[in-house]
């Protein structure tokens, strides 16, 4: 039999989940076909940040049991790096995910990355405490 996750980890994987299936239904909802409120920002920028910040919460319960930790800078360096390359394929003419490069895009990534350490620090620590 496998060993029990803590509680506090459990709740943890769990937030992060609903998290990722609430960006993926979004971007569902908010494919090239949207016509909502704010298109230029949804179609353009919200998915490029909402899918890293996703990606790094995603990688951080991922690798929670790793005999090794992955730090937390590392996961948000790597998933901004995708989209460094993302956009450079672009830029040179590759269709990756998209057919323009846009330097936005680029800080976007950057800042859903950077957003998702933010928000990692501040929930765990205060879940962390209070459970104390």
């Amino acid at each position: 039999m496998p060993p029990r996750t803590p509680p506090s980890r459990a709740v943890h994987k769990a937030v992060v989940v609903a998290i990722c299936v609430g960006v993926a239904t979004l971007h569902l909802v908010t494919g090239p076909g949207y016509r909502g409120p704010f298109r230029g920002f949804v179609t353009g920028y919200l998915m490029d940040l909402l899918l890293p910040f996703a990606m790094v919460l995603l990688l951080g319960v991922a690798t929670e049991d790793l005999p090794v930790r992955v730090p937390a800078l590392a996961r948000a360096g790597a998933v901004a790096l995708v989209g460094l390359v993302v956009e450079w394929m672009q830029f040179r003419g590759v269709p990756l995910f998209g057919r323009t490069a846009d330097l936005l895009d680029i800080a976007a990534y950057a800042g859903g990355a950077l957003l998702a350490l933010g928000c990692e620090q501040t929930l765990i620590a205060r879940h962390r405490s209070s459970s104390s």
